[in-house]
């Protein structure tokens, strides 16, 4: 049997240690209320105790946000820090996506990488396939109120493998980082959410026995993944 040959069902990633899933087609509110809300109990330094309150909206307004914007642009999951550093909660995020392709055969999938790569990104190995990367910065939107700053971004575009000539993954991660999209702290998130796609795999069904070759967690935890990272 040939791992490699069945159709993908899903995939897993390996977390940094403060990071965690919401899933976006079921259990989204469960998952935001234990996972996100519940701790934001705990006041991060530099938040004076009487904006407590404040803060604790203004994040939960912010996430809930999220994961609208996530819902409608096809996210199957979205991923937040739930770690805070001095100042407040670390402004990263990353969704995944499904998006539907036309015409494209599959045995041109890496051809179709290639191409799209070619506008101002690269193409990198990813599980066993490949994805187009592209990093960037964008400026404040008009309908962002609340956002004054730049924000650095990285997206992978890669084939669901036995699926390629209709389905492809979007994983895309944003981050303010500290204001600044060119500093080595927003740099550094940027590097952390790379190494999480170096983790990226997907679980498969073999095409003959319709067994499955690898579990279908979406995602799990490793808490010496990028310890260090975003503290």
């Amino acid at each position: 049997m040939n791992p490699e040959s069945g159709a993908a069902t899903s995939y897993s990633l390996v977390l940094p240690r403060g990071w965690v899933r919401v899933p976006l087609r079921e259990g989204t509110a469960e998952a935001l209320e234990e996972k996100v809300f519940r701790g934001l109990e705990k006041v991060p330094a530099g938040v004076p105790r009487d904006d407590g309150m404040a803060y604790r909206l203004y994040v939960r307004r912010r996430v809930e946000k999220l994961v609208g914007e996530a819902r409608k642009a096809g996210g199957l999951d979205l991923y937040v820090p739930v770690g805070v550093r001095a100042g407040g909660a670390i402004a990263a995020s990353f969704v995944v996506g499904e998006v539907a392709a036309r015409g494209e055969a599959s045995a041109r999938a890496e051809a179709v990488v290639a191409r799209l790569a070619a506008d101002a990104g690269e193409v990198r190995g990813m599980g066993d396939t490949v994805a187009a990367r592209w990093e960037y910065v964008r400026g404040p939107s008009a309908e962002e109120a609340e956002a004054d700053t730049a924000s650095r971004h990285v997206d992978y575009v890669l084939p669901v493998p036995g699926n390629e000539a209709s389905r492809w993954l979007v994983v895309s991660f944003s981050t303010a980082g500290d204001g600044d999209p060119g500093s080595a702290f927003t740099h550094a998130l940027a590097d952390l959410f790379d190494a999480v796609m170096t983790t990226f795999r997907w679980s498969r069904t073999d095409s003959r026995t319709g067994s499955h070759t690898e579990s279908r967690t979406h995602s799990r935890t490793d808490s010496h993944t990028g310890a260090g990272a975003g503290a």
